[in-house]
């Protein structure tokens, strides 16, 4: 008997190093070790090192074998109008102003057609600077399925151009999609309030929910925000956590003796509350034992131009202060095995769930986290017995660096264990094996 077949819809896969990229990871992963046959459909490695520079090739090396990846270019340049004069026809080189405007006549037939076809970006209306990617996409699924028949499409986004793919995919091939939310679309994570999209965009996102079989949230803050957007589809709105990736937790080691290290790790961006964090470690360092350091890794923003501002905030290390780069997939356990206290810096309201929040949840170390009262990491750690959440406030930052200092030379190796013990549940591939689960009824629904 034939494995089935995913088909998983994913812009953002190695060699890109976006955000969602280990969760993207993992999905393939789980799907790959349930016996399936995965394809990922993705944009080509050009637009993520060429044209953003938001790229870690050591990432590809993370893709399962037997997991086939293919690649449909993305770009964001233009690629109207003719650059080269030598190029230009004698009917346009003669006559520009008739060959223009006869150009123009012809252009919006072509548009119109291409909208009737479901080739231009016309064709979805909705906000999504990913448009263009939806009808390549749909054209090379339609060439793979084919060859390979297909039971079951997955969706991840953003960018939600994504789900729309799914969806035209869905009715084309006759077979059920499913879409995965790694950020709520509908909805502005910082406040929890519906986001500014046009009425087309919410028109096109209702029809895509309508449509899907299921809907993956990774939290249930935004899960419970959909069911109750789209109360006809609330019984389709599932949770799926982030979860973390055992090969990133390093052996238990044992309470701090003398100087401790601070340390946090991920993507950083200017919503992080470093002015609260740098100003609360230069005040909390006179009683901290000497030499204690606050150690940050991790690329600086997405995009090459993101660093310069962000280095400018950053202390020097005569404040105690050190930044070591960005730190590979393949070193994070290295990185937080010298670690003695974990600070994990957030913003936003009840829907922002980052997937660091679990990883250092799961290492059984002390652990600051800097988010407003009703942030989804904060609310996350109140049941861990090692946490301390506290507001952006330089005073309250302080405070709590002290008290996990406390912690950090108190707490047992067998206290550690413990909180690990607690955590297995949020292993990724086991977090994950839900997904594949409401996948499995589905192709099986269709089968049937």
């Amino acid at each position: 008997m034939s494995k089935p077949h995913l088909l998983y819809l994913a812009f953002f896969f190695p060699p890109s190093r976006a955000s969602g990229v280990y969760r993207a990871l993992a999905t393939v992963k789980a799907f790959d070790r349930a016996g399936w046959d995965v394809t990922v459909v993705t944009a080509d490695g050009r637009f993520f090192e060429d044209e953003i520079g938001s790229a870690d090739r050591s990432l590809l090396d993370l893709i399962p074998e037997d997991v086939a990846v293919e690649r449909v270019p993305f770009s964001f340049r233009s690629r109207s109008g003719v650059s080269d004069l030598r190029k230009l026809s004698w009917f346009h080189g003669n006559f520009p102003l008739v060959s223009v405007g006869l150009r123009r006549r012809l252009q919006s037939l072509l548009v119109a057609a291409d909208v009737m076809r479901g080739r231009s970006p016309l064709s979805f209306p909705m906000d999504d600077r990913y448009l263009s990617w939806i009808e390549p996409v749909v054209a090379h699924s339609r060439a793979l399925a084919r060859e390979r028949p297909v039971d079951h499409i997955l969706a991840t986004g953003n960018p939600y151009a994504a789900f729309e793919a799914a969806r035209v995919l869905s009715n084309t091939l006759d077979r059920p999609f499913t879409i995965d939310y790694r950020d709520p679309w509908a909805f502005d994570m910082s406040t929890s309030s519906l986001a500014k999209l046009s009425a087309p965009t919410f028109a096109a996102e209702e029809r895509i929910v309508q449509q899907a079989h299921a809907c993956i949230h990774v939290n249930h803050a935004i899960a419970k925000a959909y069911a109750d957007l789209y109360p006809g589809q609330s019984h389709k709105q599932h949770v799926v956590v982030n979860g973390y990736d055992e090969s990133s937790i390093p052996e238990i080691r044992e309470p701090a003796e003398g100087a401790l290290t601070f340390g946090m790790l991920g993507t950083v961006t200017d919503l992080w509350p470093l002015g609260a964090l740098f100003e609360g470690w230069h005040a909390a360092r006179h009683a901290l034992p000497e030499g204690s350091l606050l150690r940050l890794g991790g690329h600086l923003g997405y995009f090459p131009w993101s660093a310069d501002p962000l280095l400018a905030t950053f202390p020097d290390e005569s404040a105690g202060f050190e930044y070591v780069g960005p730190v590979t997939k393949a070193s994070v356990a290295e990185f937080y095995s010298m670690l003695d206290v974990v600070v994990v810096p957030l913003f936003g309201g009840p829907m922002l769930t980052a997937g660091k929040v679990l990883e250092v949840a799961a290492l059984g170390v002390p652990i600051v986290c800097i988010q407003g009262k009703d942030g989804g990491g904060r609310v996350f750690y109140e049941d861990h017995p090692l946490a301390i959440g506290v507001d952006p406030h330089p005073d309250a930052v302080e405070a709590a660096l002290l008290d996990v200092a406390r912690m950090a030379c108190t707490t047992t190796v067998g206290d550690r264990k413990s909180v690990r013990a607690s955590m297995s549940g949020y292993e990724r591939l086991t977090a994950l094996q839900h997904m594949v689960t409401i996948v499995e009824s589905a192709a099986e629904g269709a089968h049937g």
